[in-house]
């Protein structure tokens, strides 16, 4: 195997972070008489609360299917930009397990997931042909996961891990929850709405302070069938030298997910890399290097 850079290994941009933050909601209606005083929204008082709140929420998200469309957005090595927009299928299985696939006309253009040991990430088109993957343990032990690591997408979807280690601070109707290393520099920063207490955004952060990647969730609630999960996810994996991939997509048809044993076996094992020209996997220093 030989190091690659990451910029090497992602040989992507796109147009900046699609984030939505939504606005307050209806006047209420008018009324004869005295009109009580109304409340003004505010956060939790302290990361204890904070906790057990997404906890609870956490607790709440079922196994989930869903079908939608993706947009997916690339350079090419000649630095002209790429745009794919395959159907997409998702299905997920709390806490670990998640698989994702883009096609265009019944062929792949991007599949990722994970299971309770590994996760991948890869391009099919013949231009990038590419494939990441590493064991979500090394994953765990590098700053934010590792880059291009698909459990951004389990957290985008409400998985979602906090303890009494982060920090809180309430802002512009937003509690900001902040994991730090020992030096003061963040790791991941959190963004829950006051209103639903809900995640609205997720930054990831390198040894530097810098944003490698960031995540924007909305429409809970829209087509779920009820269940408390977002149906527009817009991910954007930085890169310092100017290098991303972004993927955005809206979920349809979120319905209930009752899979079989041999769907937990088959569903969620790490694919094949037969095909793919490129083949990367996640050392233990947190680069990805290229399998000879």
């Amino acid at each position: 195997m030989k190091n690659i850079s990451t910029y090497r290994v992602l040989q992507l941009v796109a147009t900046g972070v699609i984030i939505w933050l939504f606005g307050a909601g209806c006047e209420p209606a008018m009324q004869d008489g005295p009109v009580s005083p109304i409340e003004p929204v505010r956060g939790k008082q302290n990361i204890h609360e904070a906790v057990a709140a997404l906890n609870a929420h956490r607790e709440r998200i079922r196994p989930i299917r869903a079908g939608g469309n993706c947009r997916v957005e690339w350079y090419e090595s000649d630095g002209t930009l790429k745009r794919e927009n395959p159907a997409i299928q998702l299905r997920m299985v709390p806490p670990s397990r998640l698989y994702f696939v883009g096609e265009i006309i019944g062929s792949e253009v991007v599949q990722f997931g994970t299971n309770p040991q590994e996760f991948w990430f890869r391009l099919k088109p013949k231009e990038v042909s590419s494939y990441w993957w590493g064991i979500r343990e090394t994953a765990r032990k590098c700053r934010s996961g590792g880059m291009l690591n698909p459990e951004s997408v389990l957290e985008a979807l409400g998985i979602v891990d906090i303890d009494a280690n982060w920090t809180l601070v309430g802002r512009e109707g937003f509690d900001i929850l902040t994991l730090n290393d020992f030096a003061g520099i963040p790791i991941k920063r959190v963004y829950v709405d006051w209103r639903d207490y809900l995640v609205r955004n997720i930054e990831y952060f390198d040894a530097y302070g810098e944003i490698v990647a960031a995540a924007g969730m909305s429409g809970y609630g829209e087509d779920s069938g009820g269940i408390p999960v977002p149906t527009q996810i817009a991910i954007q994996y930085f890169q310092s030298s100017g290098g991303s991939l972004s993927i955005s997509m809206t979920l349809r048809g979120v319905r209930l997910f009752e899979p079989t044993e041999v769907q937990l076996k088959g569903l969620f094992a790490r694919p094949s890399t037969d095909g793919f020209e490129n083949i990367y996997v996640l050392a233990d220093n947190c680069e990805f290097v290229r399998a000879e």
